[in-house]
């Protein structure tokens, strides 16, 4: 039978999880360039502010979109005062906006290191890891292991099998083929191996 094809679900799921995780920051930093490129300014009606801490919060409504933004000391006073607070919006999307001297946090920014942070350690623990809770058989060499071309095979030849893949492993008198998700440790039974290190190999024997 033909090997097993390598199974990449877990690898692919922290690739997914990072993607989700870093979506909204980057999508933020493409709309920050979108309105630093073809944003216009508007005048936005300041309907309500407050003070809350260190924040200083503006309710505002531009082009019938309305909003709320922390913006620095002096242009909160200058909003309240006038009534009315400068807005960059896209002509063609005014919900994407920012207001004139608005406060944006780095919260968003900092879990989204930490958590890249963490799923590149998982990542290098998956790959680091990845051969020690694979299924092993074990094969009793009948013939030496050969060079072959890539790729994994396990195949019954009548009461013997023929096995090739990368040598993962290399030990007195045996060694341990890579078949993607099977590993096969072969006895070489006083056989040779003429095959180094991560290169394809095969091998007739029998399986015990």
């Amino acid at each position: 039978m033909a090997a097993p094809r390598r199974r990449w679900t877990p690898t692919l799921a922290v690739v997914l999880v990072a993607a989700l995780v870093n979506l909204p920051v980057v999508h933020g930093l493409w709309l920050d360039r979108r309105l630093a490129a073809d944003g216009v300014v508007r005048v936005a009606t300041v309907e309500a502010h407050r003070e809350r801490g260190d924040a200083h919060l503006l309710q505002y409504v531009v082009e019938d979109f309305p909003g709320t933004a922390d913006v620095d000391p002096d242009v909160y006073e200058q909003a309240v005062r006038t009534g009315q607070v400068a807005v960059r919006v896209l002509p063609d999307d005014p919900s994407v906006r920012r207001v004139e001297g608005e406060v944006r946090g780095r919260l968003g920014l900092v879990l989204a290191l930490v958590a890249d942070a963490a799923l590149a350690l998982m990542l290098l623990l998956l790959w680091r890891f990845r051969g020690r809770h694979r299924p092993q058989l074990r094969l009793v060499a009948t013939g030496d292991v050969e060079r072959c071309p890539p790729g994994a095979r396990l195949e019954p030849v009548g009461d013997q099998h023929v096995v090739c893949g990368d040598v993962l492993e290399i030990g007195d008198g045996e060694l341990v083929l890579d078949l993607g998700d099977l590993r096969v440790q072969v006895l070489l039974d006083g056989h040779v191996n003429q095959v180094g290190h991560q290169q394809p190999a095969r091998v007739t024997g029998r399986l015990v």
